[in-house]
């Protein structure tokens, strides 16, 4: 406990810095950031951080994270357990859920904005694989309607990353790891397969099935 409470004596100590951190020089925030991934690093190495600065709200947001590690994802909830009370400061455990259904059935929403390539929700599309019957997690295929066949220039890497992002943003840190063992990209979209919309994921990993 007392090592846990240690970061955040040290972060207490920089708070003021890393709350006016988007209005610094980059190299100083360049600086900032790799201190703060060192300081959470000594803890467990896959424990990352989120920072969001404060724009049309007083509050700046530490968002403490460990990219679906479940070791690291226990150490990120014990250490916001710990956190103080910081002026204009809100600490999270994991990141959270940013999408409901109604937003992904949304044509209106915003695409996501991908280096490579734009994506509207409503083009992605996913099948079951397998199922873990020890962990009940599940593996799916993904696809993404419209982009090129087999892009040279997209290292299949980036698909598994920018699947991720999305699942992530519409069930959580948390729930990803509960439910999803893997997932794959397939570049191919047979016709003669029963591919589901983006919206039915959430009905299927919790009931098991859909109607």
């Amino acid at each position: 406990m007392a090592q846990l409470k240690a970061f955040w004596e040290w972060f207490s100590e920089y708070q003021e810095a890393y709350y006016h951190l988007r209005g610094f020089p980059e190299d100083e925030q360049a600086y900032y950031f790799n201190e703060l991934d060192r300081q959470l690093k000594v803890y467990h190495p896959s424990l990352t951080y989120v920072l969001h600065s404060p724009k049309d709200r007083l509050e700046a947001e530490l968002v403490l994270t460990a990219n679906g590690d479940p070791d690291g994802m226990l150490l990120a909830t014990n250490l916001r357990n710990v956190a103080p009370t910081v002026p204009n400061w809100v600490f999270t455990a994991l990141i959270q859920p940013k999408l409901t259904v109604d937003d992904i059935k949304n044509k209106d929403l915003e695409h996501y904005k991908f280096m490579e390539f734009d994506l509207h929700l409503s083009r992605v599309r996913w099948l079951p694989v397998d199922m873990n019957r020890e962990t009940y997690k599940y593996e799916f295929v993904f696809h993404f309607i419209g982009l090129p066949y087999a892009n040279p220039e997209i290292p299949y890497e980036k698909y598994i990353d920018y699947l991720y992002i999305i699942l992530v943003d519409m069930f959580g840190e948390l729930f990803v790891s509960q439910h999803i063992e893997m997932v794959y990209y397939d570049h191919l979209y047979p016709n003669d397969m029963d591919w589901y919309s983006l919206h039915q994921l959430r009905e299927f990993l919790e009931e098991g099935y859909l109607d």
